[in-house]
Parts: structure tokens; sequence; C-alpha cells
């Protein structure tokens, strides 16, 4: 996974542009955080079909795969800062069409404007995982817990927007108060990444091949396998648990959606504290406590019968799946070179679990009931429990490997 970058132009991160393009990944956190709780406003939980709800997930993922990579082709070709605007003007727009379609406008039409949605998201994400190249390729682990807290916010902050706006009565609210938070960004852009003598392309010729060859890698499959079905874990309880205590305990629809801003908020806390204190624990115990509790908390909201019991156990929740974050990125530090577009097809991964997930547990629901959606994510937890003790014996077994190569290489 080496890369000789010998003939590259050299980029001297700034941290006044590292700022910047990290603000869009809380642009990314407002688009891709504001289904669970915009369904309660558009009265989802009155009589909408839990099928069809799990369709408006689909088709968020859709558009985001769709314009990741198509907008990852496109990024070898052309500056991060033009897609990163273009992208930016894109989620004011489609955040602008929802306030249009909200109902009583047909179905599909909010589907088809939550799957611009997420192809702003999409597009937006990958120019961000190129423009912050330099900053990657120095650190990966610090600024992937910086973007995973920025975008943590975003979440929260686009659902604060709808609990404060629901009582308004008028479903384009919140929307169309989001939807001004795009446009500032276009013009934060930095368009200032090469000095005046460097040569207008910063790009690998060979990126392609080697972020396809880091994506056929064991450790990579294993680590895609984590993201998917992590994010999956995290977005089902996102976007169903509005609906889930709306009609299994009867709550008011903003107490529900309060509800979820209590669980983005405590997957923000719990990164900010994991990252302090995974570097002085054993990371396998800390793995095993973080998603045994996880399980247990996704099966204490399923089965408790009180608004505060379900409170509690969504901030367990969600504390115990913070821990996880912290540890991808510091695997990001030790076992993978840096390629945007290696970490533009892993995040694709990544939000196609987030999406897809939510978008099956609406089958699941008509089927069996909302009481039992809230076991999926208990049995994913066991799911990334293992997938990450895999991670880290191939780290043990490469390294040892390494180690008894070593010898040999130094043989005279």
């Amino acid at each position: 996974m080496s890369t000789n970058t010998a003939a590259l132009p050299k980029i001297t991160p700034s941290a006044s542009a590292e700022r910047r393009w990290c603000a869009g990944f809380f642009l990314v956190g407002v688009l891709l955080g504001l289904p669970g709780s915009l369904l309660v406003t558009w009265q989802y939980h009155i009589e909408a079909r839990p099928e069809t709800i799990g369709l408006h997930f689909l088709a968020l993922d859709v558009g985001y795969v769709c314009c990741a990579f198509g907008a990852q082709r496109v990024l070898h070709r052309s500056r991060p800062w033009a897609i990163g605007s273009v992208s930016a003007v894109l989620a004011a727009g489609s955040l602008f069409c929802l306030s249009l379609v909200a109902p009583p406008v047909a179905d599909g039409w909010r589907m088809a404007a939550l799957g611009l949605l997420g192809g702003a998201a999409g597009a937006l994400l990958a120019s961000l995982l190129y423009g912050l190249e330099p900053e990657f390729s120095a650190s990966p682990g610090p600024v992937t817990n910086r973007a995973s807290i920025l975008f943590g916010s975003g979440c929260l902050v686009s659902t604060v927007a709808v609990a404060a706006t629901y009582f308004t009565g008028w479903p384009p609210a919140p929307t169309l108060i989001l939807g001004a938070v795009g446009l500032p960004f276009a013009g934060l852009v930095p368009r200032d990444r090469l000095t005046k003598n460097e040569p207008d392309t910063m790009r690998r010729p060979d990126a392609p091949h080697e972020s396809v060859k880091d994506l056929r890698s064991i450790a990579a499959v294993l680590f895609t396998l984590l993201l998917f079905f992590q994010f999956g874990n995290e977005w089902a309880i996102a976007g169903w648990l509005p609906l889930f205590l709306i009609h299994r305990l009867g709550t008011n629809p903003v107490w529900a959606i309060c509800a979820l801003t209590a669980y983005f908020g405590a997957l923000i806390l719990g990164r900010l504290i994991a990252q302090a204190v995974l570097p002085r624990l054993r990371h396998s115990s800390l793995m095993v406590a973080a998603m045994g509790t996880a399980a247990a908390g996704c099966v204490s909201l399923s089965l408790t019968n009180t608004f505060a019991g379900a409170v509690t156990a969504v901030v367990i929740v969600g504390a115990a799946f913070a821990l996880m974050f912290p540890f991808i990125g510091e695997r990001l530090d030790d076992r993978f070179s840096y390629h945007p577009g290696f970490y533009s097809n892993a995040s694709s991964i990544a939000i196609s679990g987030a999406m897809c997930v939510p978008w099956l547990l609406g089958y699941m629901a008509a089927w069996s009931g909302l009481r039992y959606v809230m076991f999926v994510p208990a049995a994913g937890s066991i799911v990334v429990l293992i997938l990450a003790l895999l991670i880290v014996l191939e780290a043990h077994l490469m390294n040892a490997n390494d180690q008894a190569k070593a010898p040999s290489g130094r043989s005279v």
C-alpha cells in the first residue's frame, strides 16, 4: 500500500484551510441526520406504512452512492473546491426542494428530493476527502475524529431545528431554515491548496488502482464491513427512534424528537471522552465492554415501558457506540496509507449501511411490528465486536509476520 510520491508536488497542510474544509462535515451531518426527525414533521407516525418509510432511506442511499462515485471520477480531473462549492449549493437547493414537497404532496416527490439530498451529501463528502488529502496523509486518525464530531454536531443541529419548529404546524419550516446552512459553506471552501509555483494538478495518477488494491486487502475488507455494520447500527436508531417511541410508548412527537437529540448528544460526548481514554485502556477489553453495553441498551430500549427508561437506554447506547469511532481512526493511522479514493469508497460503504439498515427495518416493522426493530442494532453490535476483534487479530498477525521476516532481510 505504499505510494511513490517523489514526483508529486508537496502540499503543506494549512490550519485555516483545514478548519474550513472540516466545516463541510458539519453540513454533511445536517443532511444525513435530518430524515429521522423530519419523518415526524411529515406526520408519518400517523398514517404512513413502515415499508414506505423505509423507501425514503433507500432513496437517500441511492442518491448518495451514485453522486459519491460520480464525484470521485470527476475529482481526478478537477479541483476539490469546485466540486465542494457546487455540492454545497446543491445541498441548499435540495433542502429547499424538500420544503416544496412536504405533505400533502405525493410520497414519490419526497423520495426524489431525498435522493437529491443524498447526492449532495455524497459529492460533498468526496470533495472533502480529496480537499483534506494533506491533513489526512499527515495524521488520518485525529482528522477522522474531528470530522466525526463535526458530523455528529450537524446531525444534532438538524434534529434540534426540527424539534424547535414542530409546533409551528408548518412542515416546510425546518428545511427552509437548514437550507441556509449550505450556502455559506460554498464561500468557505478553500481555493489556495496549491502554491503559485506548483502545477495545477495534485492527484496521484495511480490513486484509483491503489484504492482498489487497498479495498481488496483483508484488513480493508474487514474495515469496510465494520463501517457498514457500525453505521447501520447507529442509523437504525437515528432513523427509527422517534417513530418507535411514538408507536411503542405513545410519546409526544416533540419529546420523541428530543430523545433523538439526546442520542446524537451522547454520540458526540462519547467520542470526545473516548479520544482521551482510548490510549490508556486495553482496546479489546474496551470494545467488548462497549459493544456488550450497546447490545444490552438496545434490548432494554425494546423492552422498556417508560419514556425515562427509553431515554436512559438511548443515552447508554449512544455513548457505547461512540467508543468505536476513535478505534476506527486509530486503525486508519496504523494500517492504511491515505488515498482519497479508498476513503471515499469506504465512506460510501459506511453510508450505505447507515441507510440500508433503516430501509430494511421498514419491512421488518411491517411484518413484526415496531417493537422488535431495536433488536437489530443489538445483534449488529455483536457483529461489530467480532469484526473489530478480527481487525486487531489481523494486525497482530501482520506485525508478527513482519518481525519474522526482518532478520532474513538483514542477513549478509
